[in-house]
């Protein structure tokens, strides 16, 4: 079995992220063998996608794993964030607009409430951001007016957890960001988990507790190009095979099930 991770600069975001999985395919068993975003292009795994993709994983940037799924014409993974089947743990306002209207509203005299944007589409496009004036969109600058982007009530979280989720069975519960000592419900989860009817096979949910004690769901993280914030290192791995299998059409092969049996 081959584990194709890709390289990536050290001040990438996923720099340490690629390293850890590298290791962790590799304590499996697997020869793991790195590549750069470039030689999806050249067609260095051609003959892999076509004719053994039985034998092959691949860890990279969301944008690597859309575009080698479009190589191998295989269709788009959706884009889930925050899906219809989960609102009632929501909570917030959330909207659909572009860009071009974001600076619009923040570049007109009218006054506005702060409010966080991140890409619709393409998830790592820009990274997500509260938007209090124009200095905050400077770095999103070069993004065209017509790009799609998700904008979504300002909310003060006093800590965020992320759920790692294997065939219905949550993993591990890490946290992320604000106080570890704030623990989100663990029955509320499971709710939300059997709410999310179109899941995939491997994903996280995000959640936060408000300062205000509420617990709501931040959003959700398909499993193909998760970022790891302590869940260990076997079934991380697992949960990135798993999803690459199912994005490419495989049977599932039972990656991880000692991890979700019980």
């Amino acid at each position: 079995m081959r584990a194709f991770v890709q390289q990536v600069k050290q001040d990438s975001a996923i720099y340490l992220a690629s390293i850890e999985a590298a290791h962790w395919f590799w304590e499996r068993g697997y020869e793991v063998v790195w590549f750069r975003f470039p030689d999806i292009a050249a067609g260095v795994f051609d003959d892999w996608l076509f004719h053994h993709p039985e034998e092959m994983v691949v860890r990279g940037s969301v944008e690597s794993i859309r575009t080698l799924l479009a190589r191998a014409r295989r269709p788009d993974p959706p884009v889930f964030d925050l899906p219809s089947s989960l609102s009632p743990w929501i909570g917030r306002f959330t909207w659909e607009t572009t860009m071009g209207e974001v600076r619009n509203q923040v570049d007109s005299e009218v006054p506005f409430n702060p409010f966080h944007i991140k890409p619709l589409m393409h998830q790592k496009l820009f990274k997500g951001t509260v938007v209090y004036g124009l200095r905050d969109l400077i770095a999103s600058a070069s993004i065209p007016d017509d790009t799609p982007v998700l904008a979504q009530q300002k909310i003060e979280f006093a800590s965020e957890w992320r759920a790692y989720i294997l065939r219905d069975k949550i993993l591990g519960v890490c946290n992320y960001k604000g106080d570890p000592l704030v623990f989100p419900a663990a029955e509320m989860m499971k709710d939300a988990l059997d709410a999310f009817t179109e899941r995939p096979i491997a994903f996280a949910m995000d959640w936060g507790i408000t300062v205000a004690g509420h617990m709501l769901l931040v959003e959700v993280n398909d499993g193909y190009s998760l970022g790891n914030y302590g869940l260990a290192g076997m079934p991380f791995t697992a949960m990135i095979e798993a999803r690459w299998r199912q994005l490419m059409g495989l049977d599932d092969n039972g990656v991880g099930n000692c991890f979700t049996l019980g």
